[in-house]
């Protein structure tokens, strides 16, 4: 899907939601659109601060939080604390490469198994989606020396 139909996609939904259309909201939402990546806060804010609107950073930051909330963006944690942001316009989960830090897209299908296990064993409702999976690429597992090699 084209950056300019992601982003139609998303104002149509806030629109069909009964949501304003902002000068912020709109920013944020082309910086993720054209973004085709997982950017962090810091991220959307330079994108923001280079496109034509003048949009604080706090407000870049309350704007993505508001639309967090009403579903139109997702957020995943990723390591260290971080946190990367997309629009919800597929479901899918997430894995970041310990070594180079980027973040890829898994199936949502992936942890059905694990979910229900944790389910039976625990009673535990598993939620995957704002989480990233913790790992390393064969071309990162493959760069990294084995303790035999240290």
């Amino acid at each position: 899907m084209t950056a300019d139909a992601r982003l139609e996609r998303a104002l149509a939904t806030l629109r069909r939601n009964g949501e304003r259309v902002t000068e912020p909201r709109r920013a944020v939402l082309v910086a993720l659109a054209s973004s085709g990546d997982h950017p962090t806060a810091e991220q959307v804010v330079a994108a923001v601060e280079a496109g034509p609107s003048e949009v604080h950073r706090a407000t870049v930051y309350r704007t993505l939080e508001t639309l967090s909330g009403l579903g139109i963006v997702t957020h995943v944690h990723v390591g260290h604390g971080g946190t990367a942001y997309h629009l919800d316009d597929d479901t899918h989960l997430h894995a970041q490469r310990q070594r180079c830090g980027a973040v890829v897209d898994v199936p949502d299908d992936l942890l059905n198994d694990v979910s229900a296990r944790l389910h039976d064993v625990a009673g535990f409702h598993l939620d995957p989606a704002h989480v990233a999976l913790s790992g390393r690429c064969s071309g990162c597992h493959e760069a990294t020396p084995t303790r035999s090699e240290q």
